[in-house]
C-alpha cells in the first residue's frame, strides 16, 4: 500500500489525468463526467488496498481546495450582469430558487427518519448542500457540504452520485415540459422577453490562454480571502455568529472583489477553479466505503425526486398563474440546477436564442447566492426537525 503523502498525492493526480483523458476521447466517459469518474477511480484505489482509505492529506485537501475553487469561479461573476437579464428573468429565478427550497423543506421533513439514522441530530444539514444544488449549481453543494461540516463520505458520495445521475431526467424534463405544455400558454405582455440579442455562448473563457501572471494574480488573491475570511471568522464573527460556516464569509469577500474589472479579465479562473475541486473529488473518492455509499443511496433518489417535484409543480404553476412565458421558466430552472453549462445546450435545442446570454447569468447569479440560500434553508429545517 501507498502510504507516503507525497505519493498519494500523486497517485491521486494520476486519477484525475486519467479521467480528464477518458473523457476527452470517450462519449460513455463525456456522459459519466470527469467528476464521477475521478469519485469511482479514486475510490477503487482505497478500497482495493492501493492507497489507504484515511490519511491527513485527503482531509488537507478538502479543507483548502473547496473555498479556494469557490474563490476563483466567483472573480467571474458580474453581478451588474444581473439588471441587464431583465424582469421576467430575475422574476423566473426567483420561482425557481423558491421551488428548490420549497421541495427541499419538503423532502427533509418526509424523510427525516431515514436521515435521521444516518446522520443523527445532524440530519437538517442535508437542506444546506441540496438548497445549493438545486439554486446554484455543484460548486454551491459541494460548498455547502464542507461548510455546514457534514462529516461523512460514503454519504457524500452517494448524495454527489443521486446528484449526476439525476441530471439525466431533468435534462428529459426541461426538453419535454415546454412542448406539452406550450399549447395550454399565455403570456403577458409585461413579462415578454426581448427577441433580440447576441446569440453567441458567452463562452470565452472555456479554454484562455493561461498567462502566469493571471494565474499568479488569481492564486494570490483566493489565498487572500481565505486567509482574510478565516481571521474574521475566529476574530469577530463566531463571538457574534458561532455557527456562520466561512465559506459563507469567503463567498462574500469574493463577490465584493469580482466587482472589479480588473479581476474579472484574469484569465484561467475557471480552470483553476474545476482543477481545485478536482483534487477535492480524488480526497473524497479515497475516503469512500462502496458498500455504505450504494447502502444510503435509495433514501437520497427519495429525496431527489421530492425536491424536483415541488420544484417543477411551483414553478410551472406560478408561471402559468402570472402568464409567464414558459421558455423564460424553463431556462430559470435549467440555471438554477445546472449553471451556465447547460444553458447553450438547451436554448439552442429549443430555438430560445434570445434566451442564451440572460439564461447564462442567471446561472452566474446562482453561483452568488447558492451558499447563503443553502444555510438559509438549512437552518429552517434545523427548526423544522429538529438538531
Amino acid at each position: 500500500m501507498i502510504t507516503e503523502t507525497l505519493a498519494i498525492v500523486a497517485a491521486l493526480l494520476a486519477v484525475i489525468f486519467l479521467s480528464l483523458q477518458l473523457v476527452e476521447r470517450y462519449a460513455w466517459a463525456r456522459r459519466a463526467s470527469p467528476v464521477m469518474l475521478i469519485i469511482f477511480l479514486a475510490a477503487l484505489l482505497s478500497n482495493v488496498g492501493i492507497i489507504p482509505t484515511e490519511a491527513p492529506i485527503y482531509g488537507a485537501l478538502i479543507g483548502f481546495a473547496v473555498p479556494f475553487a469557490v474563490c476563483v469561479i466567483l472573480f467571474t461573476v458580474d453581478l451588474g450582469d444581473v439588471v441587464k437579464a431583465g424582469r421576467p428573468m430575475l422574476m423566473a429565478f426567483l420561482l425557481a430558487a423558491i421551488g428548490s427550497a420549497a421541495g427541499v423543506l419538503l423532502a427533509t421533513v418526509l424523510l427525516a427518519p431515514f436521515l435521521g439514522d444516518v446522520l443523527g441530530e445532524s440530519a437538517w444539514k442535508i437542506a444546506g448542500p441540496y438548497t445549493g444544488t438545486y439554486i446554484g449549481g455543484s460548486l454551491n453543494f459541494f460548498a455547502m457540504w464542507t461548510g455546514l461540516e457534514i462529516d461523512n463520505p460514503d454519504l457524500l458520495a452517494a448524495a454527489n452520485a443521486v446528484d449526476n445521475l439525476t441530471l439525466f431526467p431533468l435534462y428529459a424534463l426541461w426538453m419535454f415540459l415546454p412542448t406539452v405544455l406550450a399549447g395550454r400558454w399565455i403570456v403577458a405582455r409585461r413579462w415578454a422577453v426581448a427577441s433580440e440579442g447576441d446569440h453567441a455562448h458567452a463562452a470565452s473563457d472555456d479554454r484562455p490562454s493561461l498567462i502566469p501572471t493571471h494565474v499568479a494574480t488569481i492564486a494570490a488573491l483566493a489565498v487572500a480571502i481565505m486567509a482574510v475570511s478565516q481571521w474574521l471568522k475566529t476574530s469577530l464573527i463566531d463571538s457574534l455568529m458561532p455557527g456562520l460556516p466561512s465559506i459563507v464569509i469567503v463567498t462574500t469577500l469574493a463577490l465584493i472583489v469580482a466587482q472589479s474589472r480588473w479581476v474579472r479579465q484574469l484569465q484561467g479562473a475557471r480552470q483553476m477553479g474545476d482543477m481545485a475541486f478536482y483534487l477535492f473529488f480524488a480526497a473524497v473518492g479515497a475516503l469512500i466505503n462502496f458498500y455504505q455509499a450504494v447502502v444510503l443511496s435509495p433514501v437520497l433518489f427519495a429525496y431527489v425526486i421530492i425536491v424536483m417535484a415541488v420544484h417543477f409543480a411551483f414553478l410551472y404553476t406560478m408561471g402559468w398563474l402570472l402568464k409567464m412565458d414558459i421558455g423564460v421558466l424553463t431556462i430559470a430552472s435549467v440555471a438554477t440546477k445546472a449553471g451556465p453549462a447547460l444553458v447553450p445546450p438547451i436554448a439552442e435545442s429549443k430555438d430560445w436564442h434570445h434566451l442564451l446570454l440572460p439564461g447564462i447569468v442567471l446561472g452566474m447569479l446562482g453561483y452568488a447566492v447558492g451558499n447563503y440560500a443553502g444555510l438559509a434553508v438549512a437552518h429552517a429545517a434545523r427548526m423544522l426537525i429538529g438538531g
